[in-house]
């Protein structure tokens, strides 16, 4: 047990790095490329994205001959975990709200309710034996 919570917490460590690392590439990058005057969270919603398709591929896989179940979950929860962020969208939410922005408020959560669920079905189906 004291191994398998290390293991969580160094993927824990990892996933929060890599969100941090990617995300904030992802959303610099995007919002130089379109010029944009007011910045659009594309990091966020790019890790979130990403995540959802690893959280689904590994749920696909958890069980089969290619990955046992506790492993899965142990990679879902630490590395995936920490990698994507419920509570950055919130927070983008509030922002968008304050800023009076409801074109972009509308497409980021458009586009992460959509984004989301498409790209865990699509790990999920890639992951089928």
């Amino acid at each position: 047990h004291k191994m398998k919570g290390l293991l969580l917490a160094a993927l824990g460590a990892l996933g929060s790095l890599a969100r941090y690392h990617f995300g904030g590439f992802v959303h610099t990058t995007a919002n130089r490329a379109l010029a944009s005057e007011r910045e659009f969270p594309f990091g966020a919603l790019m890790v979130n994205t990403t995540g959802s398709f690893l959280i689904g591929l590994l749920a696909g896989s958890a069980g089969t001959g290619f990955l046992d179940t506790p492993t899965a979950n142990l990679l879902a929860a630490g590395l995936c975990g920490s990698f994507t962020t419920f509570s950055t969208l919130c927070v983008d939410t509030q922002r968008l709200l304050r800023d009076r922005r409801p074109g972009f408020l509308a497409m980021n959560l458009a586009l992460s309710f959509t984004l989301g669920p498409l790209a865990a079905w699509a790990g999920l189906t890639l992951a089928r034996p």
